[in-house]
């Protein structure tokens, strides 16, 4: 079956005594004298149908299939096993489906004889007629005990395969036209339906919007081939393929293959005691080269909710030249212990050539804080601060404390203001004997800014861009993913994080920022050097420059110190040294120092000293056009081959859409590009098999699915771990309780509201007798004396007819409660 709808066979041609019977590319079966013109040919036939399936709308197809004798059939020989293909056209012409019998094969392999049955063929065992603990429905019945059959035998001699049996009598009726297409034998999902089906599945389409696809490409429901189930089916089938071996073993075979085709690509794994995937750890060559240029600062983050087995996903990024996130690695661990993330920073440091980031952010997880003190000992670490922001709010219960703690971490303090500043603050709120001040306070050389001066984060203070960045990857990962699914569509996000980087180089490249500045000069050298986005961070210092002023300046030697103070505010003074022999300049707000761009005070020195062009050593190489020109002798990216193949398969899908489009205007037109597609599609094929892609045509994937026959690792599926951050998957400690008895329940001792006993509805009878006997004595009080005595009277028989109802058995003591209550 064809996306089209269209049915795609080789044209079958079979010699009989009287002339030909084979089957044309319209899907059609031909009976025809060699000595007389054809009365349907190739042109006619697809004129008629309309390119559809389905011999039931033509009726010169009843008239062939009609036409066709038992020994018509048994003078056929196929060179292979295409009888089955015969077959199967014949009976969706007629109007049944078939199914495989009994075959046999010799040591070669090759098939001595095949047999085809009805759909219909033998009767269900009787054991299922009989079925007592039946909690369902039983399935209809569809064994009729149809004894038509097609059977052929391989001839040694004649080196084909001949037909031995046709029966052509069935004992049921039938199926109609619209019944045909729900036959099993007729329903099926082709090889280029399920590549494009995978391709949508990897962005995130669902299988019911795909079905949808694939009805509107057809025309409709009928013309597709197969139902939804069946692509449910068939996108399950392929899955359970992958992980033949096991999921385990389909990631590593996943990643082995990438291995292969990137020199510079890394991973390792760790097993545990029972021979279980326990952590696991890759990194490409683009992240490699990444981390080369762009791995003074590292960000180290968890997320959680990424695959099925609940593995915390830890992901190791940075920033680069164009204010990106980028990644440098990821791992997959099965806990959170000290010795886990060690292992991680071991195999990352491993994996990058034993470089180690100059600074690193963490969320403030001790674990990690501890790991990275023992790993990376010279790493100046800082904790974010929105996490400790968001920590502190459910802590300290003060607003005060909160606003005021934030604005020590921002400001750029000196230590003995920060510490005359803190002891304000803890004294006014009323905090200093609280634990969680003092932990806080011991810590401060982690997150205070007046502690953190000089140092590189460019320009980070927290890890919301790893929040991002895993934000991001929740589109592309799930909780249901097995450890194959998830390493390829990790690799899809990656391959869109580097698609949006190639977009900022473009950007950066091949266009030029509009000056607007007084100082075109000085503006002017920094589009030239910096990238777009650090540009207008940069052209944001040069614009404030102007609102600076001097408090005057003294000269050393060759050296000259400006001072100067911001426009209404003395209060605060900057220092800026500048050294003329080597064009250096050394500000005392350290901006340069902690984000790697000249500051406005620096730009207020280069206005004064003449300067048209940023000076060398107050440009950051990392921030420049140029920071790729070395890569530490590291391998340039090798790009994905299955990426590579899905372009591919895209760019030619895109480029027959317009051709599809207008011929399906024409009826000639339509006919020469069916053709066409069915001579191609043969020869293609024959190509495609013979250069070993099996399965589902992803090149890639045949390269998976090839290493791992030949190479396995010997590892089981890792167990569901269970992780602090998982907070769905968390024990709850209260236990549920039933809103009428007030009890536990459990899975052992469950019930609801509504079972009750004989003794609880006589509970509930007094509580409203009791009720309405209140209401009617407030009455009494307002001045109804009569009617409430006379309520009050069919109270009392109510309650009357209540206690002798104990006295009677439970089933009639419940039927007058029922009563009573309505």
């Amino acid at each position: 079956m064809g996306q089209d709808g269209v049915l795609k066979t080789h044209d079958m041609v079979q010699e009989t005594e009287k002339g030909k019977m084979g089957m044309d590319g319209c899907g059609r079966l031909m009976s025809f004298d060699l000595n007389q013109e054809p009365e349907c040919d190739r042109d006619t036939c697809s004129e008629e149908s309309g390119g559809s399936i389905g011999g039931h709308e033509d009726e010169e197809a009843d008239e062939l299939v009609g036409a066709i004798g038992v020994d018509d059939v048994m003078k056929l020989t196929f060179d292979t096993e295409e009888a089955g293909e015969f077959y199967n056209l014949y009976a969706k012409l007629s109007g049944f489906g078939i199914r495989k019998s009994n075959a046999k094969r010799d040591e070669d392999g090759i098939s001595r004889f095949r047999k085809w049955v009805c759909c219909c063929e033998g009767y269900r065992n009787e054991k299922w007629f009989n079925y007592e603990d039946r909690k369902r429905e039983a399935k209809a019945i569809t064994r009729t005990g149809c004894g038509a059959c097609f059977r052929v035998k391989y001839d040694t001699e004649l080196v084909k395969y001949v037909v031995t049996r046709f029966i052509m009598e069935h004992n049921h009726p039938l199926a109609s036209e619209a019944s045909v297409q729900h036959l099993k034998s007729h329903r099926k999902v082709s090889d280029a339906e399920y590549a494009q089906a995978k391709s949508l599945k990897l962005v995130g389409a669902r299988i019911c919007q795909i079905m949808k696809h694939f009805v509107i490409k057809a025309g409709g429901y009928s013309n597709v081939g197969f139902c939804i189930k069946d692509l449910y089916n068939r996108m399950d089938e392929e899955r359970r393929k992958d992980i033949f071996n096991g999921d385990a073993e389909g990631a590593l075979g996943f990643l082995a293959a990438k291995k292969d085709a990137d020199d510079m690509f890394f991973y390792k794994y760790h097993v545990d005691n029972e021979g279980r995937l326990a952590r696991l750890f890759w990194a490409d060559s683009k992240s490699r080269v990444d981390f080369s240029v762009f791995g003074d600062v590292l960000v180290f983050d968890t997320t959680y909710k990424t695959n099925k087995y609940r593995k915390p996903l830890v992901v190791l990024a940075g920033v680069n030249n164009h204010l990106n996130s980028t990644i440098f690695g990821c791992a997959l661990l099965s806990d959170e212990r000290i010795e886990t993330y060690e292992w991680v920073l071991s195999t990352f440091v491993e994996a990058m050539k034993g470089r180690k980031p100059v600074a690193v952010m963490t969320d403030g997880d001790s674990a990690m804080r501890r790991a990275i003190k023992n790993l990376l000992p010279d790493a100046c670490h800082r904790l974010c601060s929105w996490h400790l922001h968001r920590n502190a709010r459910s802590n300290i219960r003060c607003e005060e404390f909160n606003n005021r703690l934030y604005d020590l971490m921002a400001r750029k303090f000196s230590t003995l203001e920060f510490e005359d500043r803190w002891a304000r603050l803890v004294n006014e709120c009323g905090v200093v004997e609280n634990e969680w001040v003092k932990k806080l306070y011991r810590r401060r050389r982690l997150w205070a800014e007046a502690y953190l001066r000089g140092h590189f984060f460019a320009g980070m203070r927290s890890t919301q861009r790893c929040e991002k960045m895993n934000a991001f990857l929740n589109e592309y990962l799930n909780e249901k993913m097995r450890l194959y699914e998830f390493v390829r569509s990790f690799d899809l996000a990656i391959a869109w994080l580097r698609h949006t980087e190639s977009k900022a180089v473009h950007t950066s490249e091949n266009t030029k920022p509009v000056l607007t500045t007084i100082l075109p000069e000085l503006e002017g050298s920094a589009a030239e050097v910096f990238t777009r986005n650090v540009f207008f961070m940069v052209r944001k210092h040069l614009n404030r420059q102007g609102l600076l002023i001097s408090e005057g300046w003294s000269e050393d030697g060759g050296s000259r110190t400006y001072y100067y103070s911001k426009y209404g505010g003395h209060e605060i003074s900057w220092r800026v040294v500048y050294d003329r022999s080597m064009e250096k300049l050394i500000c005392s707000c350290m901006k340069f120092e902690s984000k790697g761009i000249p500051c406005a005070h620096m730009f207020r020195v280069m206005v004064v000293e003449g300067m048209n062009r940023i000076p060398e050593a107050c440009i950051s190489k990392r921030w420049t056009k140029g920071v790729y020109s070395t890569n530490n002798g590291m391998k340039a990216f090798v790009a994905d081959e299955q990426l590579t193949q899905m372009a591919r398969y895209g760019t030619l899908k895109s480029s027959c859409n317009s051709m599809c489009y207008y011929a399906s205007y024409m009826d000639d037109a339509f006919n020469d590009l069916q053709q066409m597609f069915d001579k191609h599609s043969v020869d293609l094929k024959e190509k495609w098999i013979e250069s070993g892609y099996g399965g589902d045509g992803f090149a890639m994937d045949s390269r998976v699915m090839n290493d791992r026959s030949r190479r396995t690792f010997g590892l089981l599926d890792p167990r569901v771990s269970r992780c602090k951050g998982d907070h769905k998957h968390a024990e709850s400690k209260k236990k549920r309780k039933c809103g009428h008895c007030r009890q536990a329940t459990t899975n052992e001792h469950a019930h609801t509201k509504r079972i009750r006993t004989t003794q609880q509805f006589m509970m509930i009878i007094w509580k409203i007798v009791w009720m309405n006997r209140w209401k009617n004595q407030l009455k009494l009080v307002r001045g109804g004396a009569t009617q409430a005595n006379g309520e009050d009277k069919h109270l009392h028989h109510k309650h009357a007819v209540a206690v002798e109802g104990t006295q009677v058995t439970n089933k009639e003591v419940q039927e007058k409660d029922e009563a009573q209550l309505l």
